[in-house]
């Protein structure tokens, strides 16, 4: 029998609680349950997520960001709030917080809940 995945512990660790308080996802940020499985191939980091980071997320977390104490320019930064991004994203729906630009496209969502799902490989 297989076991959860390392991100569904996560999730479960924060309880549904929060689950059932988040608004919808055009509302809040990416608000959701990650897939079960790592797509095959895996998002590429360099092509695919760093995108969507810089996007979204760069401007409060970069160097001149109310978050800069929160960096998530590279991978190595990204990779070492990996809990922290699964929580404040999709459990809590704290991130992007209201006023800052929505991920609203279902592709872009997949990619970057796919990704961090494989463990956010450096591919």
């Amino acid at each position: 029998m297989r076991g959860l995945s390392r991100t569904r512990r996560l999730l479960g660790l924060v309880g549904a609680g929060l689950l059932a308080g988040c608004s919808a996802p055009a509302q809040s940020g990416m608000c959701g349950v990650p897939p079960e499985i790592c797509p095959d191939p895996a998002p590429s980091y360099a092509n695919d997520v760093s995108p969507i980071l810089q996007t979204y997320c760069v401007r409060c977390h970069g160097p001149a960001g109310v978050e800069s104490n929160k960096p998530l320019t590279s991978w190595a930064e990204v990779k070492s709030r990996y809990g922290a991004i699964i929580q404040q994203v999709y459990v809590g729906c704290a991130m992007p917080p209201p006023g800052e630009p929505q991920i609203t496209d279902p592709t872009e969502r997949a990619t970057l809940l796919g990704w961090l799902e494989c463990m956010a490989p450096n591919n």
